[in-house]
């Protein structure tokens, strides 16, 4: 929104001073166009915000989420299925609604616990080869569909489709994932479209404070990568 607006700007600056009358003209009359526009792009967070703020309220709606027991459930289900060398793929949401992802999986609405969330991924499981998606303490539903990673970083161009998965779906949204690997056990979270391994449970507790309980501007650093030593 701040970088349609910004263009906007531009647009009726450049029009003024230079007196470009199909500029002004454009500008003069793109309002409502405007409007459909943002009503469609940004379509998914309307109605979440709708949903939200008729089932809690207008105090409920401008709470931030909270992540808490969100935390705790990922890495110690990451944690176990780690040690078992059990693939997973979690996917928490954060601004950017994921209704349209969401809609791909198996709809649960659950408390998120380590338990549902190792069980939803336990081996042969009708849900294990897709992702979890997680929001406000809930696991909102299993099996969804991810979009690939577009891009690789460099060093991982040998990435399997989980890992593409997990990348993929932070290239086009503000979600962070979390993905464990089935052949060798490690885990890596993923933020804007970066991949960073961690090395043991508590390093992943201590990623996930960082990016979901801190401000988004601390995301990342100078260099565009997440904003948290692991």
């Amino acid at each position: 929104m701040r970088g349609a607006l910004a263009l906007f700007l531009v647009f009726v600056v450049l029009g003024r001073v230079f007196n470009l009358q199909v500029i002004n003209f454009l500008v003069d009359h793109s309002f409502t166009a405007l409007l459909i526009g943002a009503a469609v792009v940004f379509q998914p967070e309307i109605r979440r915000a709708l949903d939200r703020l008729g089932r809690t309220g207008t105090q409920g709606w401008l709470n931030r989420p909270k992540y808490d027991e969100t935390i705790d459930a990922v890495v110690r289900a990451a944690a176990r299925m780690s040690a078992d060398r059990h693939g997973g793929l979690f996917v928490i949401e954060r601004e950017t609604g994921l209704q349209e992802i969401i809609e791909t999986g198996v709809p649960v609405d659950a408390k998120a616990s380590p338990e549902l969330l190792a069980g939803i991924f336990f081996p042969n499981s009708p849900l294990h080869d897709m992702a979890v998606v997680l929001h406000d303490e809930r696991v909102v539903a299993a099996g969804c569909i991810l979009p690939l990673a577009t891009v690789l970083p460099d060093g991982e161009r040998n990435l399997g489709t989980r890992h593409r998965a997990a990348i993929g779906v932070t290239e086009q949204t503000d979600a962070l994932s979390v993905v464990v690997s089935e052949e060798t056990g490690d885990i890596s979270v993923a933020l804007h479209g970066r991949l960073t391994h961690v090395a043991d449970e508590r390093r992943l507790r201590a990623v996930l404070e960082a990016l979901l309980e801190r401000e988004p501007a601390l995301d990342r650093d100078r260099d565009g990568r997440m904003g948290v030593r692991v």
